[in-house]
């Protein structure tokens, strides 16, 4: 009786519990279709928003799919926009979907706050998560290259996470050019701890009505950073993605082999009249390839999980990711892990508080400075000899053994940090939103560089290990205190914004070295284990504050007619009392054209928006001390009837308490059109952008007693020229595609360098302290200065009829007599190209079919120049660059290169150095597949895509070096290649998977 009791029960229960949970279910059926064509969407994406599993759409449009009455369906489609409808018990729901109108309804994160794109006056780019994911690197900034017009990114070195220098717009200053950040609200100088999987989008501000909200900080340009949040998808939301690949070298320079060098190293002692180093330089073949022994196929590996989600109460995203990327030179090695928490809590309809935080630990090993070596290494030397010992590549140069610097390297660092934000948001007053923002960025870093005792040749040894310690700090706060007043009525849109803001940065780092460690196990890697004697130690520190009112105005009539005002004033304590404070105002207005009644007919047009704006911003990137005098000490001196040694520290350099901010007078307009429904887009703009108060230091006279010159607001430069943005998109049943188009023309030029300052000399070419560029009135900045060259002397009697410096030979270069005085001299020197392109372009193509997707970038620069440092610098019998096998030997065998020497005026700075630093590179090619919805379903995912890329892989180039990017922080001594760590081509296999 008690079984059949329990069989009754349960099927008691089963009818009252489980059958109305099926008698809920009901089937819903439609049909999806163009809204502008009204053809069926084949592939549209319908989910139910309870359950996250969905189903598809099929050749004629029509879905099915099992809900719950009272859920809500999700239908999404690529290129058109995502629609939520609510059942409502209905058991048919035919939809017409619509072009994504995203253009025009977008909303971009803009200073302080966000717009729709339809209202924005200024000249802004935005680059969503998708794009930012493309590229294989731990430096985020890096993924912007070829994306952004306007937008000069070059990688620094290809270095295992190093950074990139951006530059928007041209470069507007003769000091730091770079840009500002801002993540999440935090205003930082870089973004190099950003895991790009974190980054919901990145939105660049280019003229004076977007940055002036920033004043001091916008002059350079402004680039926002937004990072992912969670968003209310029911239950939470995992995801993975990893990927693991492999990097090589793109190409290596040509150098001669071993028998091709004893060649010339012979020639090189005949023509300096010393004795042949080689009795028979036939009996060397290949030789060693010094490229060969430093550099490897190298790992690259990332792995990111994320859970999010939201509720009524709050909205999260935790993530986790771990990044490790070798270096192709053998001993380099980057490592970084990054736990980010992004919390959002609701505590009512008027009060929000929330945080976005990210803690970073990083490890890296450095490689040895190898490049150079491997460029001069005398090839008919083994790496290794036959006694098991290093071989001596110096015998006739002093060139170190590369494959020794890489065993004795051991040089490493690490670094914590933590950056982030906490917020409230309280709405008050039913118009009023006010905003308490406190952000702050920690840093620590250390770093171990030991050298252990060893014996390699004369000039490459050590007879005590040293170790050399560094450890640096900073932190910098940040409080932002808003009020927003947004105002909506009739046909009148009204933002009003003002706040105050202030922000602290703090800077501490010290040093030194010891040696003679009782051994060489990193157990005993510490200053205490070394000797007293010989030891060195340095501790520095600086700090800076600023004060900020800041006050901007959107207005908008009718959706037409558009106007912006702002105004920041900004105090900082790098500049004297006398001009402390900068006001930077900047103005705006816009006219969407295409919301007149008179363009209703205009059925091609989508979009016309004319807008232009006028401001001035600032640039206080200076040392934090320049507007006062400072004490420097080891001035150090013997003085006294028992001589003894003094520490001693004065004033040395005149303080400028009349600095003032260098000012950037901007003007842009711009138009921005859409045609056929959106499908093809364009943005043209047109700037001129005047940096006037440029900072330099001017000279004045010795009996001041000024051992440096002081620092004026003296110089001008113009940066003009246009940017363009064309993009097309369209979709035909399962097929979607996309294509697009930057380009960017500019034009740099000097105005003005102040009295008493004619000319700028800079970038170190690392050839017995000789600069190769000067900037001057009327050329762009860091310009290369040399001598022409005229071919090649031939005879005696062309030398004896010719101007010249002295001591020519026949096969000596013939440079040109520019002031005609029958010489040659310095005076003849002339500019002979700028590192800076005029032209800066990319191409990209996107397609979709049935779960496929496939793109491609394309990105490139003309119109700069590359000096090849590493070829001038020549202190011995170095090998050779090809170009040397076309050398001259006798009367009418070369009108191009010299006879081959190791030294003397064939190797002063010339444009026999000077190359086309053009290009035009494959950035990134990308395959991949998802699986639809049915499969997903049943494995209980809700997307899985497999994918395969490779990036850098062809770059069509002039060039001879590594990689024609070649950059430097300083804006004088850009595009000199020394010997730079080469780009990788990166070829890499992924995933990524949702639950």
């Amino acid at each position: 009786m008690r079984v059949i009791f329990y069989k009754y029960l349960f099927g008691l229960l089963f009818v009252l519990i489980v059958l109305p949970g099926f008698s809920q279910q009901i089937t819903v059926t439609g049909i999806l279709t163009d809204a502008a064509d009204g053809l069926p969407l084949i592939g549209v994406n319908v989910i139910s928003q309870q359950k996250g599993l969905g189903t598809v759409s099929d050749f004629d449009g029509i879905y099915s799919i099992t809900v719950d009455p009272n859920d809500t369906l999700h239908y999404s489609y690529v290129g058109f926009s995502d629609m939520y409808v609510a059942v409502a018990g209905r058991s048919e729901i035919n939809l017409q979907m619509t072009i994504d109108a995203e253009v025009l309804d977008e909303v971009v994160v803009v200073g302080y706050g966000t717009q729709k794109k339809s209202d924005l006056t200024g000249a802004v780019s935005t680059i969503k998560a998708k794009e930012l994911t493309k590229i294989p690197t731990a430096s985020i900034d890096q993924a912007l290259q070829g994306k952004v017009s306007g937008v000069q990114v070059t990688p620094i070195s290809g270095e295992p996470g190093a950074a990139a220098v951006i530059r928007i717009r041209g470069v507007g200053t003769l000091n730091d050019a770079s840009p500002l950040f801002v993540v999440d609200g935090m205003l930082l100088d870089d973004i190099n701890f950003l895991n790009p999987y974190d980054v919901e989008s990145v939105e660049v501000l280019k003229d004076a009505s977007a940055t002036a909200i920033y004043g001091s900080r916008g002059a350079n340009g402004v680039i926002i950073i937004t990072t992912k949040k969670g968003v209310k998808t029911g239950d939470a939301h995992i995801e993975l993605s990893a990927y693991y690949g492999s990097q090589s070298l793109d190409k290596k320079i040509a150098l001669t082999n071993a028998g091709e060098f004893a060649i010339l190293a012979n020639e090189v002692a005949a023509n300096e009249g010393t004795a042949p180093p080689f009795d028979n330089p036939e009996e060397f073949n290949e030789g060693t390839d010094w490229q060969d022994e430093i550099f490897q196929t190298a790992p690259i590996m990332n792995y990111q999980l994320a859970i999010s989600g939201a509720s009524d109460r709050m909205d999260y995203r935790i993530s986790g990711n771990y990044f490790k990327q070798q270096g192709i030179v053998k001993g380099s090695d980057f490592q970084r892990f990054t736990l980010r928490i992004n919390n959002n809590y609701h505590l009512s309809s008027w009060a929000d508080i929330g945080h976005n935080i990210s803690l970073i630990h990083r490890n890296v090993e450095v490689a040895a400075d190898v490049i150079p070596s491997a460029y001069r290494a005398d090839p008919t030397v083994p790496p290794i000899d036959s006694s098991g010992d290093f071989g001596n590549t110096s015998a006739r140069s002093s060139v170190a053994n590369p494959v020794a610097q890489i065993a004795f390297n051991n040089n490493s660092n690490f670094g914590n940090r933590a950056v982030g934000n906490f917020f409230i948001d309280l709405k008050f007053l039913k118009d009023f939103t006010f905003r308490s923002n406190f952000g702050f960025d920690v840093q620590y870093n250390q770093g171990k560089n030991f050298v252990p005792e060893f014996f390699v040749s004369a000039i490459q040894q050590n007879d005590k290990n040293r170790l050399t310690l560094f450890s640096n700090r900073s932190q910098s706060w940040l409080w932002d205190n808003t009020i927003t007043y947004h105002k909506e009525w009739e046909k009148h849109r009204l933002n009003i914004l003002g706040g105050i803001t202030a922000q602290e940065f703090q800077f501490e780092d010290f040093g030194g070295s010891r040696q003679g460690l009782p051994g060489e196990s990193d157990e005993l890697w510490y200053l205490s284990a070394g000797e007293i004697d010989g030891q060195t130690n340095y501790n520095s520190a600086f700090e800076w504050s600023m004060l900020s009112y800041l006050f901007r105005t959107n207005y908008t009539f009718d959706n037409r007619l558009l106007f912006t005002a702002t105004l920041r004033v900004d105090g900082s304590s790098k500049f004297g009392k006398n001009n402390r404070y900068g006001y930077f105002p900047s103005f705006a207005l816009g006219w969407n054209v295409s919301q007149e009644s008179f363009m209703e007919s205009v059925d091609f047009v989508s979009r016309l928006k004319l807008r232009s704006s006028w401001g001035v911003i600032g640039n206080e990137k200076i040392g934090a001390y320049a507007g006062r005098a400072v004490v420097t000490s080891n001035l150090n001196a013997v003085l006294g009837n028992q001589p003894a040694l003094n520490f001693g520290a004065s004033i040395i350099t005149l303080a400028n308490p009349d600095i003032k901010w260098e000012e950037t007078n901007q003007f842009d307009i711009g138009v921005e059109m859409g045609f056929l429904n959106n499908r093809l887009s364009a943005v043209i703009d047109f700037y001129n952008r005047v940096t006037d108060g440029i900072l330099i230091d001017v000279p004045i006279p010795d009996y001041i007693g000024s051992a440096n010159n002081p620092v004026v607001n003296a110089a001008k430069v113009k940066n003009s020229g246009f940017d363009f943005d064309l993009n097309w998109r369209e979709t035909k049943g399962k097929f979607s595609y996309s294509l697009g188009l930057i380009a960017s023309m500019v034009n740099n030029e000097v105005i003005e360098l102040g009295e008493g300052r004619e000319e700028i000399f800079g970038g170190d070419l690392g050839v017995g302290g000789k600069l190769g560029t000067r900037t001057v009135v009327g050329l762009p900045i860091g310009a290369f200065y040399g001598y022409e060259t005229d071919g090649i002397f031939q005879t005696l009697e062309e030398i004896q009829s010719s101007p010249t410096i002295g001591d020519e030979r026949p096969g000596d270069l013939r440079f040109v007599d520019r002031n005609g005085d029958g010489e040659i001299t310095s005076d003849d020197r002339v500019y002979l190209g700028s590192p800076i392109p005029n032209l800066l372009y990319g191409f990209h193509l996107g397609a979709n079919y049935a779960g496929f997707d496939f793109s491609i970038d394309f990105n490139g620069i003309s119109g700069n120049n590359i000096i090849n440092a590493k070829k001038m610098a020549r202190f011995g019998t170095y090998n050779f660059e090809d170009t040397y096998l076309d050398r001259w030997t006798g009367e009418g065998t070369s009108d191009s290169e010299p006879l081959v020497t190791n030294g003397g005026h064939n190797y002063n700075v010339s444009d026999r150095f000077i190359e086309d630093g053009s290009f035009f590179r494959l950035r990134n090619i990308q395959f991949g597949y998802s699986l639809p919805i049915e499969a997903l379903s049943k494995m209980h995912l809700s997307g899985l895509r497999f994918y395969v890329s490779g990036t850098n892989l062809v770059t069509w180039a002039d060039y001879s070096g590594y990689t024609p990017e070649i950059t430097s922080n300083s804006v004088i001594s850009v595009g000199i290649d020394r010997g730079v760590y080469p780009i990788a081509k990166t070829i890499i296999g992924g995933l990524s998977v949702t639950f």
